[in-house]
C-alpha cells in the first residue's frame, strides 16, 4: 500500500508539473502571440500532435508533412497515425489510392474521410467527387485485387448499390448484386450475378413499360417473366 501511495504521489507531482508548463504556454502564447493577426487568429502552416510518449499521433497541413508519416505521399487536412507512424484516417482532399503496397491515381477530386488498416491501405471511404457531384461510401476487401466489398453511390438522377466479390482467390465477375435507380428515367434495374454470369437473375421496372424479370438457368438457357406471366 506504502509503494501505491509512494507511486500515486509520483504521478500527481509530474501531473502538477505538466499542467504548470501548459499554463505558462498559454500565458506565453496570450503575452506574445506567434503567427497571431489583429483578428486574434493564430496562423500556422502545420500542426504535429504526440502521445504522451512522444510518438506524432496526428498532423495536420496542407499539404500535411511527412517527417513522421510511414507512407509519404503527399496528402492535405488531417491524419491520424498509429503509433508506428502509419496512417489510420485522412481527413481532407482525395489523395492517392494506397492498395497492396502500391499508390494508385483516383478517378476523381473530391473530398473524404477514408479509414486505413495496420499497413496503411484504404478499408473503407466517404467522399464527395467535384467532377460528376457525386457522393460516395465504400468498404473494402482490403489487398491488391481485394477492391471494394460493399459500394453505394448518389448522384443528380441516380444512385446505386453493389456487392461485390474479392478477387484475389475467386475469379469472375465482380458485381455480383446490383441495386440500381435512375430517377430522370423511373427506371430500377435489381441484379444477381455469379462467378461465371453477369446478370443471372434481372427485375427491371421502368415507367411506360411492362416490368420484366429475366432468369438465366446452368446451361445458358434465358427465359423471361412478364407481367402477366411466362412467354
Amino acid at each position: 500500500m506504502e509503494n501505491r501511495i509512494k507511486s500515486l504521489e509520483r504521478k500527481s507531482k509530474v501531473q502538477t508539473v505538466i499542467i504548470l508548463a501548459l499554463a505558462f504556454a498559454l500565458i506565453w502564447l496570450y503575452i506574445k502571440p506567434v503567427n497571431k493577426t489583429n483578428d486574434d487568429i493564430l496562423q500556422t502552416k502545420g500542426i504535429i500532435i504526440q502521445d504522451d510518449i512522444g510518438n506524432p499521433r496526428i498532423a495536420m497541413g496542407f499539404p500535411i508533412d511527412n517527417q513522421y508519416r510511414k507512407r509519404k505521399d503527399t496528402l492535405n487536412g488531417l491524419v491520424f497515425m498509429d503509433e508506428n507512424g502509419m496512417d489510420r484516417i485522412h481527413l481532407g482532399q482525395h489523395g492517392k489510392l494506397f492498395l497492396g503496397g502500391k499508390y494508385q491515381e483516383r478517378l476523381n477530386d473530391g473530398w473524404s474521410l477514408f479509414f486505413n488498416d495496420s499497413k496503411g491501405e484504404e478499408r473503407s471511404g466517404y467522399g464527395f467527387s467535384d467532377d460528376d457531384n457525386s457522393i460516395g461510401l465504400g468498404m473494402d476487401y482490403g489487398g491488391e485485387f481485394g477492391g471494394e466489398a460493399i459500394y453505394l453511390y448518389a448522384a443528380p438522377n441516380i444512385s446505386f448499390m453493389t456487392i461485390n466479390a474479392d478477387l484475389q482467390k475467386n475469379k469472375g465477375t465482380r458485381d455480383r448484386i446490383v441495386f440500381w435507380h435512375e430517377t430522370d428515367k423511373d427506371l430500377s434495374i435489381s441484379k444477381i450475378s455469379d462467378s461465371k454470369k453477369d446478370g443471372r437473375i434481372i427485375l427491371k421496372a421502368e415507367k411506360g413499360r411492362n416490368p420484366k424479370i429475366e432468369l438465366i438457368d446452368s446451361l445458358n438457357n434465358k427465359k423471361t417473366i412478364p407481367k402477366n406471366g411466362y412467354n
